[in-house]
Parts: structure tokens; sequence; C-alpha cells
């Protein structure tokens, strides 16, 4: 025990620039393996046995880390690199239920999945059949394995919702194929005053239907692009794996928020570069978000502060403008306070902290761990400040070419089931040699759609969100 704990320790120190003299790593070791109550506490390396003695274990990798890093030299093997040493492969082996499944196996049941989509393809639907074969074709990777069942991208996606303040409010779904439909409520069947049956020859009572619409999500391939100025060797990777893990969750938990939030897809004047044209690359062009929903969709869901100062109004507003009395969907008003939330910009958050209502407020209490970045409550709903909301013009859009003109603060709000996420393929990660410049490229792939509630089937009838913009900050 005593020469695992030195081990440990002196690897330990070694990561981190410091150098100390075995004597006294060793004085250190035996002082503290007299302390019973310390040895009872404490515990040395990744807890998993069948790690015990190997330099993942000296490097406290996780189940989740040496999926990580098996998946990484596997793809980094594919291109031509040295691929998992053979201690990795059996620490891979011993401590992962995952398993690889190759990607022409992927595409099979991709295909798979969307024939049982239309059973039947007809007239009506041979264009939606056609661009889902389509989006299959061109969203694969198109060589390689892909991780099946891997703890790492569990974690990640935890880890990322943890990083995210808004994204993680929203559910999500698994997509069975590139392109789903979302079943969605329209309205409820009536309750109907009649008379009281006296004859089995009665008429029969009128029936009620129950309306009901679908919404399409689309799966689109998302990637994070990275670039390694090393040799790509398990020795020289191994200790980088929880840093590169923990730079992809604060990167998916931002990215999602803005892909919630700011998502548009109209490259030129739009609603997050007004005046200018953006990149087809920009992740927020794949689908329109909440702030589209807003602005271009359904104008009647956001309101003009007008250069006013932050106030209670603004938020009370939004609940009025949130009632479809239509298909009778109250979405500003619901049975649960906390699935109504108020996101605002930094700048707005700070200057509604010197709000009375504000200041005397208690703390989110145990809902902090639920709502992050949360300031405070407002009748009852979370108002959380994100970054990924940005200052933005006049008019609610962010001027492309003029930043000057972009000195407002807004508010979003939303109920937490007016969207949902859909799952298509979660975190696939690819390595490629760069021999002429002495690099290693490291791409994570994922496909994600949104799906927007609409009784109507149409982007004009979402009502589940609303955005208060030109405040003055």
């Amino acid at each position: 025990m005593s020469e695992e704990l030195f081990r440990d320790i002196a690897a330990r120190l070694d990561a981190i620039g410091e150098k100390v003299s075995e004597e006294r790593i060793k004085s250190i070791v035996a002082g503290l393996l007299g302390d019973q109550e310390f040895t009872r506490k404490m515990r040395f390396g990744t807890g998993e046995k069948q790690l015990v003695g190997s330099k993942f274990q000296r490097w406290n990798l996780n189940t989740a880390d040496i999926e990580f890093l098996h998946d990484l030299m596997t793809a980094n093997k594919r291109n031509g690199g040295p691929g998992p040493s053979e201690e990795l492969t059996k620490a891979f082996n011993a401590v992962s239920e995952a398993y690889y499944l190759p990607m022409e196996e992927v595409r099979r049941i991709d295909r798979q999945a969307i024939d049982n989509l239309f059973p039947r393809v007809t007239r009506g639907n041979r264009a939606q059949y056609e661009a889902a074969i389509r989006a299959m074709d061109t969203a694969e990777s198109g060589y390689g394995s892909q991780l099946i069942g891997a703890q790492y991208v569990g974690d990640l996606w935890e880890a990322a919702r943890t990083e995210a303040r808004v994204a993680n409010l929203i559910g999500s779904f698994e997509m069975r194929a590139p392109t789903a439909y979302l079943p969605v409520e329209v309205d409820f069947p009536a309750l109907l005053h009649v008379a009281e049956s006296t004859s089995s020859t009665v008429t029969a009572h009128t029936t009620s239907k129950t309306g009901s619409q679908q919404v399409s999500v689309t799966a689109h391939k998302f990637v994070i692009h990275q670039m390694w100025s090393q040799e790509m060797e398990e020795d020289s990777i191994v200790a980088f794996v929880p840093f590169l893990r923990a730079q992809a969750s604060k990167s998916l938990g931002y990215y999602m928020d803005d892909l919630l939030i700011n998502g548009d897809t109209t490259l030129s004047n739009g609603i997050n570069a007004h005046d200018t044209v953006q990149a087809s690359t920009v992740c927020t062009t794949a689908f329109d978000g909440l702030r589209h929903a807003c602005l271009v969709d359904n104008t009647g869901n956001s309101s003009s502060a007008a250069n006013a100062a932050p106030a209670l109004s603004m938020f009370k507003g939004a609940y009025t403008r949130m009632i479809d009395s239509t298909y009778m969907h109250d979405w500003g008003h619901p049975n649960n306070p906390a699935d109504v939330v108020h996101v605002v910009d930094p700048y707005t958050g700070d200057n509604l902290l010197l709000l009375d209502e504000f200041l005397t407020q208690d703390k989110a209490g145990n809902q902090a761990t639920l709502f992050a970045g949360q300031i405070s409550k407002v009748f009852g709903h979370p108002v959380i400040s994100s970054i990924a909301l940005k200052k933005s013009s006049t008019v609610g859009t962010v001027d492309g070419d003029t930043a000057g003109d972009n000195l407002y603060g807004s508010i979003l709000t939303f109920n937490r089931n007016c969207a949902k996420w859909g799952w298509r393929r979660r975190v696939q990660v690819e390595a490629e040699r760069i021999v002429e410049s002495d690099q290693n490229r490291i791409v994570y792939s994922l496909r994600l759609g949104l799906g927007r509630f609409t009784p109507t089937g149409a982007a004009s009838g979402i009502e589940g969100c609303d955005l208060s913009y030109y405040i003055n900050i």
C-alpha cells in the first residue's frame, strides 16, 4: 500500500511540475499511513480495481476517461497513427461495456429507421422521404466505427448540462432517424352537456375530437475542431484526457445555450448579424431558436421597452403575450412556477440587482442546482443570467456591421415545455495526423435537432416564448 501511495503522490507532483526527493515523499507517506482516521477517509486513484498498478490509475483516470482515450487512439490509428497500447486495450476491456459498431452498420440502421418511419412511400410524402435519405447520406462521417454505449459520452453531456444555463432546462428525445416528427396536442376534447339516455335506441351523443399536429425535427451535424501540437502518442496525451473532456463539456454547454436562444437559419440580415452575412458554418445557422420565434415567426410575442430601464412590468407583460386563447394553452401561467423561466443578458441582470424586489428577495435555495446562474425570482419564476444572450440593437437584433449599435438589453421568457432537443448521435471522436505542420487534429462530432411546439404546425403559431428588447442598461 505504501509503495502504491508513494507512486501516486510522485505522479501528481510531477504533473504539476514539482520535484520532491524520494526520501521526503516516503516520510509523508509513512506519516499518512500512521494516521488511521486519514487512511479510513482517503482513497487514492480511481477506485477501479482493474486499474490498480497501471499508469491510468496513477493519472487518476476513471471509466469515462479510459473510454475517451481508447476512442481517441482508435481514431488516430484509422488515420495512420499509433493505436491503443496493449495496456490501454486491456484496461478498456476490463472497465467498459462499450463496443464499436461499424459505420456501415450505423448507416444500415439509419436506412431501416427511415423506411419504418415511411412504411408507404406515396406521392405526397416522397419529398420528405428523399430528404431524410439525403440527410443520412450527407451527415455521416463516412468511415471508421461508432463507439456505442460509451460512459464518457453520457458524462460529457451531463457535464455540459452543468455548464449550460438554459439548454438543460428543456427535455430531449432520441431520434430514430435523421428526420423525426414530434406529435403535439392542438386542443383537448370539448365537454358536452347532453340529456340522459332513457332507451337503447337513443341517438348516440355527438363525438368530440382531440386535435393534433406534428413538428418536424431534423438532425444537424456539429463539430468541435481542436489542433494538438504534440505527437499523438498515448503516453503524451494520457495526462490531458480529463482536461480535453472538460474543455469539450464547456464548449457544448455554451453553444447549446447559444443554439437554443439564438438559432436562425437566415444567413443574410439575420437576427444575430443584421446588415451583414453570416457564414453557414456558424452553429446558430442550423435551426431557428427562441429569439427567432419572437422576433420573426410570431412578432406578437415581442415588445420594445423603448429604452426604459429594467422593470417588473417587463416580466409581467410576457405572461399575457404567452396566452394562446385559440387553443387554450396558457404558457405564461403554468401550474408549476418553475416551468416559466426568464433569461437575461449579464448587463440587464446586473441592473436588475438594483431593484428593491431583487435586493430583498431570499436566495434560490434548493432550486439553485437546477437553475444554474439564477439571480432571483420574479412572480415565482426563476431569472437566469446567460452570456449567450447578447446585447442587441433597438429592434432586438444584433447589428453585424456596427457593433456600437448593440447597446441594449433583453429579457427572454419561455416555458420549459415549448421546445425539445432531438439527439440522433451523441458524440463521436476522430483524430488525424497532419505531417506538414507536425500537428494532430481532434474532431468531436454530434448530430442534434430542435423542435419548437406549435399547435398549428407552422412557426407562426409558437406562443411558448416572449422577448422584451431595447432595454436601457
